[in-house]
């Protein structure tokens, strides 16, 4: 009996392995899977599960579970393709972390996929800086597509401005720091959900001033802003304090004051509180030069001052590119000189200022009008005179000083000159020695003019020419001499003839 029992399990045994052999093996059914998009966010994020490879449920409920809470989507029916889609909204209640998302199948099946819910969070940047610096604040973890409003608190709230938070909760926003003291205030984000979230952002002293470059004895306006609540402050330049003042509420000030006479350079202008808070700017002081009066004649007295320049340097005065005058710099770099504006042509003329280092330029208008035309008295016109003549013509007097030249021709175009004399400081002529003029014929006279002439190189018009003529010291001209000798000749000729007839007849 027991060898048949034995027989009976090969024989089937053998039958099973066959069977194995001719069927074939039914495959294993995929493992169902569950996704979530997207797989983090804050609180009223709005996530989609997509449900695949359910085939084993096809038709029948799940069951879907947030945190162990069924959503308000389930339970869903699987299609005739094992899938299926839900979504719901991250309760306001969620706390921050991993959450499980479970589908739960009608014969105890359990799937489960992981979200991560966001807490409130911000960022800044930068977190420190004066008053009036562009801060990036960005931000997570907030109620999603909800308006997010930020607050800066100096000491009472300041709304900065709101945005609507993405539907992931996110937000950036940008603001510029406002008014306030020294130190750490916090910047808040909030949302109406009770999303909450701060960070300190540290206001820091700055000095600003205008302009940041000008002469000695400018006025400028210092600013600063956060320095300590109504504190009383320092101003230094170049490390002596030359004012005081006080901050608002705020910390700000704003005080002007004149530069100080020194050297030319760049100097630190510094603002310090009572409590060490203190912040530095740079004013450039350039050299400067006045030149007094600008507009003038030869031998006007010109004044020259200047602050700025190299303290105890030489400082050489130019006129055009001729110096006439130098003078020492005092210990704060000023001086001051007088000199006569030289000859020179009427215009505008370069007075230039160098001690070597520092270079200025000021413009003077040398004057350019005419003196007046010089009247002619002597000799009248047509009169007749000896060859020693006399000239004479009205004085003319100018500002810049009066010369005259004089000129006597053969023709009124006065193409023909036979003497002329330039420069001359009287207001007549006397005409000897060399430069006596030859005795004239009638149709022949001498012509003669004159014009003035300034210490700047005004030329006044010639004055009407005038003519004249020259007669021998005898007082007769050369043809009435010589008229008389002819006749001297002619009449001694006849009474040679008739002296010499009255002989022959005797």
């Amino acid at each position: 009996m027991k060898n048949i029992k034995i027989l009976g399990i090969i024989v089937i045994a053998s039958i099973l392995s066959l069977l194995g052999v001719v069927i074939p093996a039914t495959p294993a059914l995929a493992q169902p899977t569950v996704t979530l998009s997207p797989t983090s966010g804050s609180i009223g994020t709005k996530v989609t599960i997509t449900a695949i490879n359910f085939e084993s449920f096809k038709n029948t409920n799940v069951s879907i579970f947030f945190n162990g809470k069924e959503i308000d989507s389930s339970p869903k029916t699987v299609t005739d393709t094992g899938s299926f889609t839900a979504d719901f909204h991250v309760p306001a209640d969620t706390m921050p972390g991993t959450a499980q998302v479970m589908v739960s199948t009608v014969i105890g099946g359990q799937v489960t996929a992981s979200f991560t819910v966001q807490g409130t969070s911000i960022w800044l940047q930068p977190r420190d800086g004066p008053v009036g610096t562009m801060v990036t604040l960005d931000g997570s973890g907030f109620y999603a597509s909800q308006v997010v409003t930020f607050s800066y608190y100096p000491d009472t709230q300041v709304v900065l401005g709101a945005e609507e938070a993405t539907s992931t909760g996110e937000f950036s926003y940008s603001f510029a720091v406002p008014e306030s003291t020294a130190g750490n205030h916090r910047v808040v984000a909030q949302d109406d959900w009770g999303g909450w979230a701060e960070l300190n952002f540290k206001v820091i002293p700055t000095v600003t001033i205008e302009p940041e470059s000008g002469a000695i004895g400018d006025e400028v306006i210092v600013t600063g802003t956060g320095f300590g609540n109504q504190s009383r402050v320092n101003i230094y330049f170049n490390d002596d304090r030359v004012a005081t003042s006080k901050t608002d509420k705020y910390g700000s000030l704003e005080l002007a004051f004149d530069m100080p006479i020194t050297e030319s350079g760049t100097y630190d202008v510094e603002i310090e509180d009572k409590d060490g808070n203190k912040d530095t700017a740079e004013f450039t002081i350039a050299a400067g030069a006045n030149l007094s009066p600008t507009t003038g004649n030869v031998a006007t007295t010109l004044t020259v001052s200047g602050v700025g320049f190299k303290a105890g340097g030489t400082v050489t005065i130019k006129y055009d590119d001729t110096p006439v005058a130098t003078a020492t710099a005092n210990a704060s770099g000023g001086f001051s000189l007088n000199f006569k504006a030289p000859v020179s042509i009427g215009g505008i003329h370069s007075i230039i200022i160098t001690d070597g280092d520092t270079t200025i330029t000021q413009l003077f208008t040398m004057e350019s009008t005419p003196p007046s035309t010089p009247a002619p008295l002597l000799p009248e016109d047509t009169d007749k005179t000896k060859a020693k003549i006399y000239f004479a013509w009205d004085d003319v007097t100018d500002p810049s000083g009066v010369t005259y030249t004089f000129q006597i021709a053969t023709d009124k175009d006065f193409t023909s000159i036979v003497l002329e004399k330039a420069e001359l400081t009287s207001s007549k002529y006397n005409i000897t020695g060399v430069e006596e003029l030859p005795p004239t014929v009638k149709e022949a006279p001498y012509y003669w003019r004159v014009k003035a002439i300034d210490g700047a190189f005004n030329e006044s018009e010639w004055a009407t020419a005038r003519l004249f003529y020259v007669v021998s010291a005898s007082g007769f001209p050369n043809w009435a001499k010589i008229t008389l000798i002819v006749l001297g000749i002619l009449a001694a000729a006849f009474l040679a003839f008739w002296m010499g007839r009255r002989t022959a007849y005797r």
